[in-house]
């Protein structure tokens, strides 16, 4: 009997992780999208753990930072999804494409990044990148600096096959 409802639970549990998956709900979460392992590795030190970020905004935006426990380094991951924006928002023709070519057009100065998700460009605070109906932006310190942007590449080519 025991060991019917473990299966049952397990059954259920994958069930719901393959329905988010398919729905697009399971890169809602940016703290979902890079594991604090994989965190480390990138900033090349231990990290404390992630702190996620619902703005609670009519964008829907979330957010997730990564920071390192013994250095002032640090990943930030925030995530628009269009159909997270509130109804009111998209009624007036918003997206997340929308918000990001709107962002894009008013940085100064930007720099494309060739392969990377649909779009992307490289100016404050980061890396911005579009895929599909998502705008996500990584920060990982002074965009002046190219090392920065390579990071950032890095850390995109983690996040963005999880979307």
């Amino acid at each position: 009997m025991k060991a019917k409802s473990i299966v049952l639970i397990l059954t259920f549990s994958i069930s719901i992780c393959i329905l988010w998956s398919v729905n697009g709900m399971g890169g809602s979460d940016p703290c979902a999208l890079l594991s604090t392992a994989e965190a480390e590795e990138l900033l090349g030190e231990p990290i404390n753990a992630p702190e996620p970020t619902d703005t609670g905004n009519p964008l829907g935006q979330k957010l997730c930072s990564y920071s390192a426990s013994s250095s002032n380094r640090f990943i930030h991951i925030s995530i628009l999804r269009t159909e997270e924006m509130s109804k009111k928002v998209r009624d007036h023709g918003q997206s997340a494409p929308s918000v990001y070519r709107t962002t894009r057009e008013m940085l100064d100065p930007v720099r494309a990044v060739p392969g990377v998700g649909d779009d992307a460009c490289w100016g404050i605070p980061g890396l911005h990148i579009l895929k599909g109906s998502a705008y996500l932006v990584i920060g990982v310190g002074n965009t002046d600096k190219i090392e920065n942007l390579e990071l950032a590449k890095r850390v995109a080519a983690k996040v963005l096959g999880r979307l």
